[in-house]
């Protein structure tokens, strides 16, 4: 190569390294973007519980991994089986990368089976991701008087539940329709925390839909003090720590009845999701991205989620957009078996059960106004 060949190369490369210099980088738009700004972080569930705890610790320490290290703010939107806070994130957010979803993973579920009130497509949000999968779990309290599964197919166990799209609903009525359980549902409560109180107070006798992690952190003594005993898992293989209990689609004989567990074990494997609105410019979803992967290796998050007893156990975005897209296109048949196994009749309503203060207010529709007289 001639010396004026390689003097043109090193101008060109110099050349090149001007320019890029001179042209402001991605990252630089994204901290721009993002510099004295704060992050609002929708939880589709009450203060207090699991996914609450979960989702404030994460964004505690994953601001600082974000260009622009923007603050936030946790705002509680319980509602509607966590469709309402789901249906504010897809229509009603905005769609820059400000808001971030921290929702209980049956919004999925929800609308693959068409479920009410659904206005938004999980597959066009922008994952995130997921910091731990956790077993979702069915159990009694222990002054219920149930000591194994098998017991709830001739004793009455009443379970408290939130709103209908919930897992605290969902799954005791899934139980009974394939399992032949004998599960009263409460439906209706305001919160998991305020099913827990319930139980303590001896209104309810159970709860479902809730994961171990959650369980564990909230009431860390429960399983240990044979305060709560779990009678069946959730998810697609059993947990290493809890392989003395039954997995929910071993207690099943039938083909179409294991397919149908099958895909509810899939809704428990998007596990602890986060995603931003759909629209977000690609720079911002990816610096989102990072920020949560580099929080994933945090030694003092990991430190303050082992203390807070919540494991982790991440799936990245690719992983959990894939999920997300199986559950919600899964074959027609599987799905219409999964819809008749969640009929909601039999529900009893938090209302008509117990104090109302203890239940959901139903929202007052606006009435129209009236037209003025000329």
């Amino acid at each position: 190569m001639s010396k004026k060949t390689m003097g043109l190369m090193a101008a060109s490369v110099a050349g090149a390294a001007v320019l890029a210099l001179s042209t402001p980088s991605k990252a630089d738009e994204v901290s721009d973007f993002y510099k004295g700004k704060t992050l609002t972080l929708i939880m589709s569930t009450g203060v207090g519980g699991g996914n609450d705890l979960n989702a404030r610790t994460l964004l505690n320490y994953m601001v600082k991994y974000i260009p622009g290290k923007p603050e936030f703010k946790p705002v509680n939107m319980p509602g509607a089986g966590h469709v309402r806070a789901t249906n504010f994130l897809y229509n009603r957010a905005p769609k820059d990368g400000t808001h971030l979803g921290a929702v209980i993973r049956f919004f999925v579920l929800h609308q693959a089976l068409g479920g009410k009130g659904v206005k938004y497509d999980a597959t066009k949000f922008n994952f995130v991701g997921s910091t731990t999968v956790s077993n979702v779990v069915l159990g009694a309290f222990h002054t219920a008087g149930i000591n194994s599964f098998k017991d709830l197919k001739t004793k009455e166990l009443i379970v408290g539940g939130t709103g209908v799209g919930s897992g605290s609903v969902i799954f005791p009525n899934l139980f009974n329709k394939v399992l032949g359980t004998k599960l009263k549902i409460v439906q209706g409560y305001k919160s998991g925390h305020t099913i827990d109180l319930a139980m303590e107070r001896g209104e309810v006798q159970g709860r479902a839909g809730f994961t171990f992690d959650s369980m564990m952190a909230v009431h860390p003594t429960w399983m240990s003090k044979g305060t709560f005993k779990v009678l069946a898992q959730i998810g697609l293989r059993k947990e290493t720590a809890h392989m003395s209990i039954p997995l929910a689609e071993d207690l099943v004989s039938s083909k179409e009845d294991k397919q149908v567990m099958r895909m509810f074990a899939g809704v428990v494997a998007v596990g602890s999701p986060i995603f931003t609105t759909p629209g977000v410019p690609k720079a911002r979803v990816a610096a989102l991205r990072n920020a949560f992967m580099a929080t994933m290796k945090d030694k003092a998050y990991l430190a303050r989620m082992k203390k807070i007893r919540l494991s982790v156990n991440p799936t990245n975005a690719v992983g959990l957009a894939k999920i997300v897209s199986d559950i919600v296109n899964a074959p027609s048949a599987v799905l219409d078996k999964a819809k008749n196994a969640l009929s909601r009749k039999g529900l009893v309503k938090c209302k008509a059960f117990t104090s109302a203060k203890y239940c959901k207010k139903k929202k007052k529709k606006k009435g129209k106004k009236g037209k003025k007289k000329s």
